[in-house]
Protein backbone atom coordinates (compact mmCIF):
# COMPACT_ATOMS: atom_id res chain seq x y z
CA UNK A 1 0.00 0.00 0.00
CA UNK A 2 1.05 3.27 -1.15
CA UNK A 3 0.15 6.78 0.49
CA UNK A 4 -1.25 9.78 -1.36
CA UNK A 5 1.29 12.20 -1.28
CA UNK A 6 -1.95 14.84 -1.25
CA UNK A 7 -4.60 13.88 1.54
CA UNK A 8 -2.19 10.83 2.60
CA UNK A 9 -4.77 8.32 2.71
CA UNK A 10 -3.80 4.65 2.09
CA UNK A 11 -4.53 3.33 -1.48
CA UNK A 12 -3.49 0.51 -4.02
CA UNK A 13 -0.75 1.51 -6.33
CA UNK A 14 -1.33 0.75 -10.22
CA UNK A 15 2.19 1.22 -11.70
CA UNK A 16 5.32 3.33 -10.23
CA UNK A 17 4.27 6.36 -11.31
CA UNK A 18 0.68 6.53 -9.33
CA UNK A 19 1.60 9.05 -6.43
CA UNK A 20 -2.28 10.16 -5.86
CA UNK A 21 -5.31 8.52 -4.43
CA UNK A 22 -8.04 10.05 -7.01
CA UNK A 23 -7.89 12.37 -9.90
CA UNK A 24 -8.33 15.23 -7.35
CA UNK A 25 -5.43 14.47 -5.78
CA UNK A 26 -3.59 13.92 -9.17
CA UNK A 27 -4.77 17.07 -10.45
CA UNK A 28 -3.51 18.86 -7.01
CA UNK A 29 -0.67 17.11 -7.25
CA UNK A 30 0.51 18.90 -10.93
CA UNK A 31 -0.28 21.93 -9.74
CA UNK A 32 1.80 21.77 -6.29
CA UNK A 33 4.68 20.78 -9.13
CA UNK A 34 3.86 23.45 -11.22
CA UNK A 35 4.24 26.05 -8.07
CA UNK A 36 7.65 24.32 -7.28
CA UNK A 37 8.86 25.04 -11.22
CA UNK A 38 7.53 28.50 -11.39
CA UNK A 39 9.44 29.22 -7.82
CA UNK A 40 12.66 28.07 -9.08
CA UNK A 41 12.13 29.64 -12.13
CA UNK A 42 11.51 32.93 -11.33
CA UNK A 43 14.70 32.56 -8.28
CA UNK A 44 16.53 32.20 -11.41
CA UNK A 45 15.09 35.33 -12.96
CA UNK A 46 15.72 37.32 -9.84
CA UNK A 47 19.23 36.17 -9.74
CA UNK A 48 19.60 37.67 -13.34
CA UNK A 49 17.99 40.79 -12.39
CA UNK A 50 20.79 41.73 -9.84
CA UNK A 51 23.03 44.31 -10.45
CA UNK A 52 26.81 43.30 -10.29
CA UNK A 53 27.08 45.80 -7.22
CA UNK A 54 24.48 43.64 -5.42
CA UNK A 55 26.27 40.50 -6.10
CA UNK A 56 29.58 41.88 -4.67
CA UNK A 57 27.74 43.05 -1.59
CA UNK A 58 25.81 40.04 -0.90
CA UNK A 59 29.37 37.73 -1.46
CA UNK A 60 30.91 40.39 0.77
CA UNK A 61 28.21 40.01 3.63
CA UNK A 62 28.82 35.74 3.20
CA UNK A 63 32.85 36.30 3.44
CA UNK A 64 32.47 38.89 6.35
CA UNK A 65 29.75 35.87 8.01
CA UNK A 66 32.19 33.50 7.39
CA UNK A 67 35.69 35.52 8.49
CA UNK A 68 33.65 36.44 12.23
CA UNK A 69 32.70 32.23 13.02
CA UNK A 70 36.42 31.69 11.61
CA UNK A 71 37.51 34.33 14.38
CA UNK A 72 35.52 33.97 17.17
CA UNK A 73 37.82 32.92 19.47
CA UNK A 74 40.49 35.82 18.48
CA UNK A 75 40.52 38.86 20.11
CA UNK A 76 40.80 42.05 17.70
CA UNK A 77 43.41 41.54 15.21
CA UNK A 78 44.11 45.46 15.64
CA UNK A 79 44.43 46.33 19.24
CA UNK A 80 44.07 42.85 21.11
CA UNK A 81 40.75 43.15 22.81
CA UNK A 82 37.84 41.98 23.66
CA UNK A 83 34.57 43.51 24.59
CA UNK A 84 31.09 43.51 24.21
CA UNK A 85 30.68 45.24 21.65
CA UNK A 86 30.37 45.16 17.27
CA UNK A 87 32.79 42.83 15.62
CA UNK A 88 33.39 43.59 11.73
CA UNK A 89 35.51 42.08 9.44
CA UNK A 90 38.43 44.20 8.78
CA UNK A 91 40.37 44.35 5.69
CA UNK A 92 44.28 45.11 6.13
CA UNK A 93 44.01 46.98 2.29
CA UNK A 94 41.05 48.17 1.91
CA UNK A 95 38.29 46.96 -0.76
CA UNK A 96 39.13 50.84 -2.23
CA UNK A 97 42.81 50.84 -2.60
CA UNK A 98 42.67 46.89 -3.59
CA UNK A 99 39.69 45.66 -5.16
CA UNK A 100 40.99 42.02 -6.42
CA UNK A 101 42.05 41.55 -2.45
CA UNK A 102 37.90 41.91 -1.16
CA UNK A 103 37.72 38.24 -1.00
CA UNK A 104 41.11 37.49 0.05
CA UNK A 105 41.13 35.37 3.52
CA UNK A 106 44.63 36.24 4.52
CA UNK A 107 43.56 40.16 4.08
CA UNK A 108 40.37 40.06 6.10
CA UNK A 109 40.17 39.51 10.12
CA UNK A 110 37.91 39.84 13.12
CA UNK A 111 38.55 42.95 13.84
CA UNK A 112 36.46 45.27 16.62
CA UNK A 113 34.18 47.93 16.03
CA UNK A 114 36.57 50.98 17.05
CA UNK A 115 39.44 50.24 15.23
CA UNK A 116 38.03 49.25 12.13
CA UNK A 117 35.61 52.43 12.34
CA UNK A 118 37.27 55.24 14.44
CA UNK A 119 41.01 54.07 13.62
CA UNK A 120 40.44 53.39 10.08
CA UNK A 121 41.47 50.08 10.99
CA UNK A 122 44.20 50.51 12.80
CA UNK A 123 46.83 49.65 10.13
CA UNK A 124 49.94 49.53 12.34
CA UNK A 125 49.24 47.53 14.63
CA UNK A 126 47.21 45.20 12.23
CA UNK A 127 50.45 44.97 10.09
CA UNK A 128 52.06 43.97 12.90
CA UNK A 129 49.41 41.04 14.39
CA UNK A 130 49.28 39.84 10.92
CA UNK A 131 52.90 39.08 10.28
CA UNK A 132 52.65 37.19 13.65
CA UNK A 133 49.54 35.11 12.17
CA UNK A 134 49.97 34.50 8.75
CA UNK A 135 53.79 35.83 8.19
CA UNK A 136 55.64 38.26 6.34
CA UNK A 137 55.56 36.92 3.17
CA UNK A 138 51.98 36.28 2.91
CA UNK A 139 51.74 39.82 4.06
CA UNK A 140 54.64 41.01 1.37
CA UNK A 141 52.46 39.44 -1.29
CA UNK A 142 49.22 41.32 0.51
CA UNK A 143 50.95 44.60 0.03
CA UNK A 144 52.33 43.62 -3.69
CA UNK A 145 51.56 44.54 -6.97
CA UNK A 146 47.66 44.50 -8.00
CA UNK A 147 46.36 42.38 -10.03
CA UNK A 148 43.17 42.98 -12.61
CA UNK A 149 40.92 40.56 -11.75
CA UNK A 150 37.59 41.27 -11.74
CA UNK A 151 35.13 38.37 -10.77
CA UNK A 152 32.08 37.55 -13.36
CA UNK A 153 28.81 37.37 -12.58
CA UNK A 154 28.74 33.45 -11.81
CA UNK A 155 31.77 33.56 -9.67
CA UNK A 156 29.91 35.96 -7.29
CA UNK A 157 27.67 33.85 -6.96
CA UNK A 158 28.91 30.67 -6.86
CA UNK A 159 31.62 32.86 -3.97
CA UNK A 160 28.63 33.55 -2.25
CA UNK A 161 27.14 30.07 -1.70
CA UNK A 162 30.53 28.59 -0.92
CA UNK A 163 30.61 30.98 1.86
CA UNK A 164 27.19 30.43 2.97
CA UNK A 165 27.84 27.12 3.02
CA UNK A 166 31.00 27.69 5.34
Amino acid sequence: MARCKICKTAFQRRNIAHKACSPECALALVERERVKVERKRDAIRRIALKSRSELVREAQQAVNVYIRKRDKDLPCVSCGRWHEGQWHAGHYMSTGARPDLRFDEANIHKQCQPCNTHLSGNLIAYRTELIRRIGENEVARLEGPASNVKLTREELIALKDRYRKL
